[in-house]
Order: structure tokens, then C-alpha cells, then sequence
């Protein structure tokens, strides 16, 4: 597809270059400017593959429009109308870069003759520009994988004949992706362009194998772990797949990259020592800013079960240290920063949905446009103080929550109850249901339910004539054994004593 900026200071004379253009096919955009100063402006900040201009506009003509554009960008194309028919106009014209010019009044056949010439040409050296591309990745890949592996200078030797390895010495941290199956032999193939609009940042992308990918980073002032947990919930949330990362550590150089591999496989073998885990790390020094220890991943998990929980204080107490830790310090690129406190908005949207994911793309996007860091600050905040309104709301209705659960924990206590199943119950996530439990009741869930069980058991006992096995059936123990070390560690006697009255005063007060 072709992107064309229009340049005239007559509208008109726009609108007419714009209808004309509308005939042609494959033009994906046409942008336009009235003036030089304008066109300038758009190509700094746009890609334009061919550009109209008109040769008399003021403060700035044609000519010299082509001149600074081409300067700015050899590969783009560039015709020129004109009302001046003669040969030393387009003597002039050519030598400014100007590939072809248009006689006013336009001549419709001319025109479209004009533009599909310089179309084929604009293609042919896409093609050839995407070729490169496309072989410079693959010796990239090549070269690298096979470095990885072997770690022989005669590799490098090799590769720097083909390729630019100071590209290499930009790499300052990896991350190995690792499927539970084979993943990456049938993903799409822009799972690198899905991952870099998630993360918003550059990297090299090298798949392995089916089941490995690598990613190698160019950021060196940056919290890796934070990244990888972020690539993970991406993945989480897209793929029904089990997924595990390995975060290298930080290095310069590329004569270290088959050693950074190693390390990274080695890490890998963890998850089948700990499979509830999913991200696995090195351990290295955290940042030391202001005299504390500072690392944003564990910034942001306490901030993340802060949210859970819906526990407003901690979570500005927590944003309060990764603000701290970012409004004075320089040496942290703007689209870093931009990246850690989108991850916060990210976590108030995802948990609660309080406001919509509509809502969430619009915040998102508003954060990146941000100039500086006290902006980024404040578009932070004023989406946690919603949070918080959006917060006060929901726990003035927790108690009929609360409510619900202790009455159906009282109807099925002798079921296997547990905070998951509970949280279910009331349509919580279970880090909240815990949270506003012990907020309304003192104690946590799994405490309240021993001691509803523990109070049950005595009734029983005191009441019937049923067996301890029965008792510690109907009060929701399995295991008899376990029921009656439970109840001794809860009323400081056995099941037998309390029954023939010799622990009826003996009751361990300090769980009532």
C-alpha cells in the first residue's frame, strides 16, 4: 500500500488531485497540507511513500519543498504540477529529486499514466527493501542461534562478514518463552508485532524451536521481571496454553550470549521442581534509590493484590514508592516510565472492570501521550481516585457478601469448603472475599471456618450420643485422627474428656 501527501495552498486544486487519486488502486492513505511548512511537518512524523506539490505556494515553493524532503528521506518519490512548460523548469526539477511533473491545467490521462509509473516503482523497491529485510533477519536468526548453541568465535567471525554485530551489543537482557506444548510451530505468525504492541517496546524476537522463543531487550534501566510477568498474562489470557519464562540477567556484550543461554535453560528446569510457578529469575541486586531497596515487580505485585483485595490505603502507599522512586530520576527512558504506570491502570481495569476495557484503551493511550512525568502522575492517580469511589461503593455492599457466606457456611459446614469455592459463591475474587471477611469479622476465612466446626463439634457432644467418628464426619474432617488433634489444639482437652465433662472449662479462649 501507497501513502501520498497532496501539497497545495489551493483547496480546490487539492480536492481535485484527491478525486483524481481516489481512481487509482492500492493507495492506502492520502494526507494533504496547504503550504511547505505544513508538508514538512507531516513527513517528519508520518511515512510517505510519494509526494504531490504544487511548484508556486508561498513562503516555501515546490522545489525547495522536494529538496529538504528528499534530504530528509532519499527513498521517497516526489511529482511536481506546475503551469510552467518549458525545459528548464524540469531541468531544475530533476536535479531537486523531483521524479516526474504534471502540466496545469491536469490532463486526466496524464495524470493517472503519471502515477502508475511512479506506483510500479514505488513497489518494486518496497519488494526489494522487504527481501533485505527479510535476508538480513534470517542470517540474524541464523548467525545468533547458532552462537547461542556453540558459543565458537569462528561463528562470530563468520557473521560479522554478512551482518552488523554492533546490533548485538544492544542487547541488554533476555527472556526465554517455554510452551507447555508445541506452541510456536503453529502461532500466528505476528506473535512478535502481538507482543510488541502489548508491551509497547522493542526487542529481537528468535524463535528456538516449537516450543522456545527468546526475546532479547535493549533497555538497559529496567525491571525485567516486571516485563516477563506482563508477556505472561498476555499469553495467559490469549492462549489456553501453560506457559513459563525465564528472565536473564542483566549483560553487556555479545561474547556473553551463549553463557546468558545457559543460564536461561538452567532456570527453565525449575518450573518441574515448582510447577505452580511460571517466571523464574536470577537473583541480583534490586535498584538502591534513596537508601531503600526498590524493585518494580515487587512494587507492582503488592500494588496488584492491593487492588484484589480492594485495600485502597496500602495501594497509595505502594503507588506512593514507585512514584517517589520515578518523579526525580533521570536516568529511566520516558517510554519505561510510561510502560510501569501503564501496568498500574492496567491492574485497576483488569480485576474490577469498574469502568469498561473501552474505557481501559482510552486511559492507556492517554498515559503514553503523556510529555512529561508529572503528567504521567497525574493520569495514574486520578484513575486510582476512581478506583477508590468506584471502591467505597462496592464495600458499603460487602457486608450482605460476608452475610451470604457465613450462612452458607453455616449450611454446609460439613462439606469440604474452601476461600475459592466461598468466593464463587458471591461472584468475589477470592484475594476480596478474604479481605472484607476479616475486615467484618476479625478473622480470616479458614479461622472462622474452624472455629463454626470447633463450636458444632462441642454441641454435639454435649447434645448426642453420636460417636467421635460420626461428630467429626458431620463437622466436614475426613480424618478422624486429624479431628481430634484439631479439637485438643482448639479446646485444650480430646473429644472423650470434654464429653465426660472434664474440659467443659478448659476452652481456648484466645480462638473464641
Amino acid at each position: 500500500m501507497i501513502r501520498i501527501l497532496v501539497v497545495d495552498d489551493e483547496k480546490i486544486e487539492r480536492e481535485g488531485v484527491k478525486y483524481l487519486l481516489s481512481q487509482e488502486e492500492g493507495l492506502s492513505e492520502i494526507r494533504e497540507a496547504g503550504n511547505g511548512k505544513q508538508a514538512l511537518q507531516i513527513l517528519r512524523t508520518e511515512k510517505i511513500d510519494l509526494l504531490l506539490t504544487d511548484i508556486k505556494m508561498p513562503h516555501m515553493d515546490g522545489l525547495e519543498l522536494a529538496r529538504r524532503a528528499k534530504e530528509a528521506d532519499e527513498r521517497l518519490q516526489v511529482v511536481i504540477f506546475s503551469g510552467y512548460n518549458d525545459f528548464t523548469f524540469a531541468q531544475e526539477a530533476m536535479r531537486y529529486g523531483v521524479r516526474d511533473y504534471v502540466l496545469k491545467p491536469v490532463d486526466p490521462d496524464h495524470f493517472h499514466k503519471v502515477i502508475n509509473k511512479v506506483r510500479n516503482e514505488i513497489i518494486k523497491m518496497k519488494e526489494k527493501e522487504s527481501q533485505d529485510i527479510q535476508g538480513q533477519n534470517f542470517l540474524q536468526q541464523y548467525f545468533l542461534q547458532n552462537y547461542l548453541y556453540a558459543g565458537q568465535k569462528e561463528i562470530l567471525n563468520r557473521a560479522e562478514k554478512m551482518i552488523d554485530l554492533e546490533k548485538w551489543n544492544g542487547w541488554h537482557n533476555a527472556i526465554l518463552i517455554e510452551s507447555g506444548e508445541a506452541f510456536f510451530d503453529s502461532a500466528e505468525e505476528t506473535m512478535p508485532e502481538q507482543i510488541q504492541k502489548e508491551l509497547r517496546r522493542n526487542f529481537f524476537y528468535l524463535n528456538l524451536n516449537a516450543r522456545q522463543s527468546l526475546l532479547l531487550f535493549y533497555d538497559v534501566y529496567c525491571d525485567y521481571q516486571l516485563v516477563a510477568n506482563h508477556i505472561y498474562q498476555f499469553l495467559k489470557r490469549n492462549y489456553p496454553i501453560r506457559f513459563y519464562l525465564a528472565v536473564s540477567r542483566k549483560f553487556d556484550g555479545y561474547e556473553c550470549l551463549p553463557d546468558i543461554m545457559n543460564q536461561l535453560e538452567q532456570q527453565m528446569e525449575e518450573k518441574f521442581y515448582h510447577p505452580e510457578k511460571h517466571i523464574f529469575s536470577c537473583e541480583e541486586e534490586d535498584w538502591k534509590l534513596s537508601g531503600k531497596e526498590v524493585q518494580d515487580s515487587h512494587l507492582m505485585q503488592m500494588i496488584s493484590e492491593d487492588i484484589t483485595r480492594k485495600d485502597v490505603e496500602n495501594l497509595w502507599k505502594h503507588f506512593t514508592c514507585l512514584k517517589e522512586k520515578y518523579k526525580e530520576n533521570t536516568q529511566f527512558s520516558a517510554m519505561y516510565i510510561k510502560f510501569v504506570f501503564s501496568n498500574v491502570i492496567q491492574e485497576l481495569y483488569q480485576e474490577n472492570q469498574f469502568v469498561g476495557e473501552k474505557r481501559l484503551e482510552q486511559e492507556i493511550d492517554r498515559l503514553y501521550n503523556c510529555q512529561d512525568i508529572l503528567q504521567i502522575l497525574d493520569v495514574t492517580e486520578a484513575n486510582i481516585r476512581e478506583y477508590e469511589k468506584f471502591v467505597k461503593q462496592s464495600m458499603s455492599e460487602s457486608r450482605n457478601e460476608v452475610a451470604a457466606v457465613k450462612n452458607y457456611i453455616s449450611q454446609h459446614y460439613d462439606e469440604d469448603l474452601n476461600l475459592e469455592m466461598l468466593a464463587e459463591k458471591v461472584y468475589l475474587s477470592s484475594g476480596y472475599l478474604s479481605f472484607i471477611f476479616k475486615k467484618e469479622t476479625g478473622m480470616n476465612l479458614n479461622r472462622f471456618i474452624r472455629v463454626f466446626r470447633m463450636e458444632k463439634a462441642k454441641e454435639l457432644l454435649c447434645g448426642t450420643g453420636m460417636k467421635v467418628a460420626q461428630i467429626s464426619e458431620k463437622v466436614g474432617f475426613a480424618n478422624v485422627s486429624y479431628f481430634c488433634r484439631s479439637f485438643r489444639e482448639y479446646y485444650g482437652t480430646s473429644p472423650e474428656s470434654y464429653r465426660k465433662g472434664t474440659g467443659e472449662d478448659e476452652e481456648h479462649s484466645s480462638e473464641n
